[in-house]
This record gives structure tokens, sequence and C-alpha cells, in this order.
């Protein structure tokens, strides 16, 4: 697998001073698109922090946002896009107001039709894990226009190569990041990701 903006890495559980070193090493590794969810210690001071020092280099989006505010805040605070675990027509209405992408969590084929209505750019089939991995190419047919799968929840650096052979984009968490390791971990579990 090469490098691309086919991962996201989710950093659940950074703190703002571990941010930008865990974040210079992914970028160092060929990922650049980056979540930060709001159940992180100061989530919203570790994506300013990011913003900061990284600007354009990264694609920085916040992650498990359940509230209009979050979304408000993640963009005031420098977030590109946002990511949800459900599908909640007014954060996506306050995301998209505020000039956020939004990649909406989806599982249901009702619900999918219902994010596509509401205009989401993504929809992250969550948990995708839960699902056969062709899960997109089976809800296809009946869409009436190109839709962007991510597939996040049960994606490992073991997997992922499986999983974007149907899917547009993968999330990977604890596979990839767990708060507090080393940026050296984080440098190996990257290598390894990109040698599946």
């Amino acid at each position: 697998m090469e490098p691309d903006s086919q991962i996201i890495a989710i950093l659940r559980g950074i703190t703002p001073g571990d941010v930008v070193e865990q974040i210079g090493c992914l970028l160092a590794h060929g990922i650049r698109d980056i979540e930060i969810p709001t159940n992180s210690p100061e989530w919203s001071v570790s994506i300013q922090n990011a913003k900061a020092v990284f600007g354009e280099a990264i694609n920085l989006g916040a992650g498990t946002i359940l509230t209009v505010e979050q979304a408000i805040l993640a963009a005031q605070m420098g977030a590109r896009f946002i990511l949800t675990p459900n599908l909640n027509p007014a954060v996506i209405q306050a995301a998209k107001k505020s000039g956020l992408s939004v990649c909406a969590g989806v599982f249901t084929s009702s619900e999918i039709f219902t994010a596509i209505e509401l205009g989401v750019d993504c929809l992250k089939i969550f948990p995708a894990g839960a699902l056969p991995v062709n899960y997109p190419q089976m809800i296809k047919g009946p869409l009436s226009q190109e839709s962007h799968f991510s597939a996040v929840g049960g994606i490992t650096i073991d997997n992922a190569s499986q999983y974007l052979r149907y899917y547009n984009s993968v999330g990977i968490g604890s596979s990839l990041y767990r708060a507090g390791q080393t940026v050296d971990i984080t440098a190996g579990n990257c290598l390894k990701l990109f040698a599946s």
C-alpha cells in the first residue's frame, strides 16, 4: 500500500502536548489526513496547535462530533472537516454552514440514503468491521450518484488494504496510534501499514 489520502489517522486520546510531534511523524510517513476526536483531552486546543504548526500541509478534522456546538468550535479552531459516529441533521447543517466538509456515520441503507439527501461529503460506514468488507459494492447499485465511502471501526494496519479494495478511504485508530505512545511506535506502525 502506498501513502496517500486514503488513510485517515484517528488520534483518539491525543493531548495538546503530543499532537505536533505525532502529526509530524505521520506526515513524514505520508499520512496527511488527521482526525482529532472530541473525546480527547482538550481536543479543540490540539486542533488549534496542529493548525498553527502545519497549516495546509495536513487535512485536519474533528471526530466524534455529536453536537452543533462542537461542529462550530471545530471550524473556529481550524478544522477542515468533521466526522460523526451517527446521522444528525442539525450537526450536518451547522458544519456545512461553518464551511466544513462532513463525513457522517451511517450503517443501514436508510441512513445512507438520508445522508446523501442531507448533502454529506462522505459516508462513514461505522462500525465497518461489523459488516462484510464489500458492503459498499453491495449498496452502490441503487445509489443515484457517486458517493465516497470511508470504513471506520475495526480497521487496523493489517486489514486496511482489504477494505481499500471496496472503500475510498479508511480511518485507523488504536492500531496506528494509542494515547501516550512514542513517535517511534507510531513510525513503526506506519511502516507496517504501508508494507501490507
